[in-house]
């Protein structure tokens, strides 16, 4: 038999086990996956913020634009001599433009969610300084998804406050999220 031959039978032969044995089965499958609710909280647990001496001189007086700053007095002071020395009212805080300064870490926080329509975020002082006030988070709430939703966090610095006498100060805090 000729090799075309021996191909045309065993074609043919194929095709007689594969019409012969075509049968075919139908099963519907449900599958049911649930997705649990995922809420996750990013934040730096250590920030370390360094100012420079000018930028703090500014807070104290819009003039000062280093450590060392002169700012001359010009107006007229009637003073008043006090056991032997001059008295001219000068006050501490004459030149300040007040004295906190607010501190805003901005994209200090984050957070992801899936399975949650909304998101509310909260802050707690877990003692910081006494110079410490005012501590806020933002945003307080939102709407949560698998990209990130980025926050802030700010206080307000008493720049009269003798904690400041070390050069160091600490907040500490605790950020809370929670989803509904």
């Amino acid at each position: 038999m000729s090799f075309f031959g021996k191909l045309a039978a065993a074609t043919g032969i194929a095709t007689a086990l594969f019409a012969t044995s075509a049968q075919a089965a139908n099963l519907d499958v449900d599958v049911d996956v649930t997705i649990p609710d995922v809420l996750i909280l990013y934040a730096y647990t250590d920030i370390d913020l360094d100012f420079a001496a000018g930028e703090f001189a500014a807070l104290l007086d819009s003039n000062c634009t280093s450590e060392d700053c002169s700012s001359a007095i010009t107006a007229t002071e009637s003073g008043s001599i006090a056991s032997g020395a001059v008295d001219l009212g000068i006050e501490s805080d004459l030149s300040a433009t007040g004295t906190t300064a607010n501190i805003n870490i901005q994209n200090s926080w984050a957070v992801r969610a899936l399975g949650y329509g909304t998101f509310n975020a909260s802050v707690t002082d877990n003692g910081s300084e006494s110079a410490v006030s005012n501590l806020v988070i933002s945003p307080v709430s939102g709407t949560p998804s698998m990209t990130a939703t980025a926050g802030d966090v700010s206080f307000d610095v008493d720049l009269t406050s003798n904690d400041l006498d070390d050069g160091l100060l600490e907040a500490n805090y605790t950020i809370t999220v929670t989803g509904s």
